[in-house]
């Protein structure tokens, strides 16, 4: 249903009203504020936490190569190091 604002009909979609409807989305969840921009954040990590190729990553984030996951994200490619050691000792049998 389209909507009305000031007495005049104003587009479901906008980008004033996609931006309400994730701020009372982000308010509803009762997380700390965000901006849509910082959930690509989010989205990185959690994939490489998941053990997400980084260049997987990058592709699904529009960049052109890996190298900016890398550089953001290298820390968190770090503390998996154990978990990597973990998965491949199992996968070769050691």
């Amino acid at each position: 249903m389209p909507r009305v604002r000031k007495g005049e009909q104003k587009a479901y979609y906008s980008l004033s009203s996609i931006g309400a409807r994730f701020n009372a989305a982000i308010k509803r969840a009762g997380i700390r504020r965000r901006n849509p921009y910082h959930t690509r954040h989010t989205f990185a990590c959690w994939l490489l936490s998941a053990g997400a190729n980084p260049s997987f990553i990058a592709s699904q984030m529009g960049h052109e190569n890996a190298q900016m996951v890398y550089e953001v994200y290298g820390a968190w490619i770090e503390e998996l190091n154990g978990e990597q050691v973990l998965m491949l000792n199992d996968k070769l049998a050691l």
